[in-house]
């Protein structure tokens, strides 16, 4: 996308402390747009965000209801959020300063919309099976396949 400019989104990114786990647990969200962390539960949770482009952080949420709110001033793929008090309580967000990106479905499926025309790099990220990436050319309202296969 070169030296191209996207608006940032008004809309927040919300991630969720529920039933102890994170929800969604992979989202992306883009530079400088809000994130807002909230504990649906009732027990102490604290979002500690482990970046290496962005500043870190480590926020105790000890009652329902609490919210924090920050942002990301640099693009990170894909950066690890943990709950140091319930170990298993992980989430990953990737962090653009682009509106192209995708988090698969059921069975693996995702779209991404509004490419402008061009040839584009397309990477898949799995959290355990590692990243894959393919070339793809974009025409003028052009919907193009492509799959990736990860192997376990």
């Amino acid at each position: 996308l070169g030296t191209m400019k996207f608006p940032v989104p008004s809309t927040p990114v919300v991630l969720d402390q529920k039933g102890c786990w994170y929800t969604p647990r992979v989202f992306g969200i883009q530079v400088g747009q809000s994130l807002d962390i909230v504990n649906s539960d009732e027990t102490l949770h604290n979002v500690h965000a482990i970046p290496t482009a962005n500043r870190e952080f480590n926020r105790g949420q000890s009652l329902q209801g609490m919210k924090f709110t920050t942002t990301f001033t640099a693009p990170e793929v894909m950066l690890p959020f943990k709950c140091d008090v319930h170990k298993w309580m992980n989430a990953w967000v990737g962090v653009l300063e682009h509106p192209f990106y995708a988090v698969s479905g059921k069975g693996g499926t995702f779209s991404i919309t509004g490419l402008p025309p061009g040839t584009y790099t397309i990477e898949a990220w799995h959290e355990k099976l590692g990243t894959q990436t393919q070339q793809a050319t974009i025409g003028a309202k052009e919907s193009k396949p492509i799959s990736f296969m990860f192997k376990v």
